[in-house]
């Protein structure tokens, strides 16, 4: 049935993104732009793909969170006329991928608010795949920060597809605080509870109700695209339960006082779920991480790759040349799995790995730019990830 009905409401959809997926940068692409002295050659080097004259109307000179913002809004523009021409349960799946950038567009407004900053000033750091319509009110000259938190409570919790993860996250936040649990958040307490809450713990609860939503809604649809969608959700599951684990470690999150504000991340999905995850919750350095990591040789490799840079402490982890973090070699893990994505057909999973490859493309293109800035070229080599190398 899915073959025969497939192509009747999702064909046109599907056939334009594995048709953007000849857009990606191939080797020759990268050469140019490694071999770029300035950003404006980079500009010209860009000119040559499909990024076309997209920086044409930029003044010199050229900075480069301007070519990555420009590059988002491509993405961004590429995305909703994908989006446009979807029909149920398509355009849900194409909500569910904006949420994500939602979460992080909104956690970004927050940490300006409570440092006093307006809005209209963190324009620049907007991520145009995350923009909803009530952002349009919060950007203008006009909104109050100092007004508290009302407007904010109203136009994220209310108005935005994210507001039961925010309410589920005040409510849980709320009852912390105290013990006599209420049946419900009041607008005058939100100020009082984001205030005392870390923003990197709230973004990654959120994250994490977003991914166990997105799963639920994914097993569903059923048929290929619950395989192969799911099996990425679980790896992304995975792995944040490795990257909150591991950047845990030689911090307060891993005192025995603080283990349950952890573990309190670790999504209930996945392939370490729930066996694997059980162990990781009582891990707090690297022996007994590699200890809880032994049954799942993947990760155990993973992590031996990667023990060095989380073995010192402080402020000398991350200044020694040479080592990776796990952020690094997730990025590589994931460009191969997004690929594979494209290999099977009649799925939804092309468009949520379409948008992933394009956004490792757009962290590609930023860390050239950075590298030919600081004029440390001979790095660029072994910090970018190749997309859709040619298979020899």
């Amino acid at each position: 049935m899915e073959l025969s009905m497939f192509n009747v409401n999702h064909g046109f959809c599907e056939a334009v993104a594995r048709g953007l997926r000849s857009g990606f940068l191939g080797p020759e692409d990268y050469r140019r732009l490694g071999t770029s002295d300035t950003l404006e050659d980079m500009r010209s080097a860009l000119e040559e793909t499909d990024y076309g004259t997209f920086l044409q109307d930029e003044p010199s000179p050229l900075l480069v969170s301007t070519i990555s913002k420009k590059c988002y809004e491509k993405l961004a523009d590429e995305f909703r006329y994908l989006k446009a021409q979807t029909v149920e349960p398509l355009t849900t799946f194409m909500d569910f991928i904006a949420r994500e950038k939602m979460i992080d567009n909104i956690c970004m407004i927050i940490q300006g608010t409570l440092n006093n900053k307006a809005p209209v000033e963190l324009q620049e750091k907007v991520h145009p795949l995350g923009v909803f319509e009530g952002m349009k009110v919060i950007m203008s000259e006009t909104f109050d920060v100092q007004g508290g938190f009302d407007d904010v409570y109203r136009i994220f919790l209310v108005d935005t597809p994210i507001g039961p993860y925010f309410e589920e996250y005040l409510k849980e936040a709320d009852r912390e605080k105290d013990e006599m649990a209420r049946a419900g958040v009041e607008t005058n307490q939100v100020g009082g509870i984001l205030t005392k809450q870390d923003l990197e713990i709230m973004k990654a609860t959120l994250k994490k109700a977003w991914l166990e939503d997105f799963n639920g809604f994914v097993q569903g649809l059923g048929g290929t695209t619950a395989e192969v969608m799911g099996h990425m959700l679980k790896m992304e599951a995975d792995f944040r339960v490795l990257l909150v684990t591991l950047n845990a470690l030689n911090t307060d999150l891993s005192t025995e006082s603080k283990l349950q504000d952890r573990n309190s991340l670790y999504p209930s999905f996945g392939y370490l779920y729930p066996e694997g995850t059980k162990e990781l919750r009582k891990v707090w350095n690297e022996t007994t991480v590699r200890a809880a990591l032994e049954p799942y040789a993947k990760y155990l490799h993973l992590f031996d790759q990667v023990k060095q840079f989380y073995e010192t402490e402080g402020e000398g982890r991350s200044t020694q040349p040479g080592f990776q973090s796990i952020e690094d070699l997730i990025y590589a893990e994931n460009v191969h799995m997004y690929e594979m994505a494209f290999e099977q057909q009649y799925h939804f999973g092309v468009f949520y790995a379409w948008v992933k490859l394009r956004e490792q493309e757009i962290r590609n293109i930023r860390w050239i730019a950075n590298m030919v800035i600081l004029n440390t070229k001979e790095h660029i080599d072994d910090t970018i990830v190749p997309i859709f190398q040619p298979r020899l």
